[in-house]
């Protein structure tokens, strides 16, 4: 083995540095290139998916309705974030709703990520409530439900009665394909 020193060994490090320069560079702009692709992908609009009827579970006073969005346009777009519901009478009138972004006993943790759906891809979110009274509070029973996809502002009403107790209904956020029920 030869020993490198002087001039020679100036060289052999800048050499060596430019490499790692140009490496980390690389990776950096390949990192970017993903993020941008991501980040270009145009939100989901109402008009691009559908929602089927909700699955339901539950036991001992709390239910979870699991809501699955499905792309059923011609291109790819996104969900990001949590959607938004609104119970509704029979006359299609505004049942007091409160609406939690979140966790309970019935919705686990989630991430909240970037959901690129191609035609034919699922994103799904779960929605928990509890249908036993506490004190005074009612629980009024909906006749239909307004959901509302992420960062959007029309929605899908569904026919679909459930009794959150107070109108608390605690959702996480639209993730990738099908949940569990």
């Amino acid at each position: 083995m030869h020993a490198v020193t002087g001039r020679r060994a100036s060289r052999v490090v800048v050499v060596l540095a430019v490499a790692v320069a140009g490496v980390c560079a690389a990776g950096a702009a390949v990192a970017h290139a993903s993020a941008g692709a991501a980040a270009a992908t145009p939100r989901c609009r109402l008009h691009q998916l559908s929602l089927a009827q909700p699955r339901m579970n539950g036991a001992a006073g709390s239910i979870r309705l699991r809501f699955v969005f499905t792309n059923t346009g011609g291109s790819t777009c996104a969900l990001f974030g949590f959607p938004g519901m609104q119970m509704l009478n029979k006359s299609h009138q505004a049942i007091p709703t409160h609406v939690h972004r979140g966790t309970s006993n019935v919705v686990p943790p989630e991430p909240e990520l970037n959901v690129v759906m191609t035609p034919g891809q699922h994103g799904s979110f779960y929605a928990g409530y509890s249908d036993v009274p506490s004190g005074t509070g009612q629980c009024r029973t909906s006749a239909f439900v307004e959901v509302t996809p992420p960062n959007d502002f029309k929605h899908f009403t569904q026919k679909l009665a459930i009794q959150a107790c107070g109108g608390r209904i605690t959702v996480s956020p639209v993730v990738h394909g099908r949940l569990p029920v």
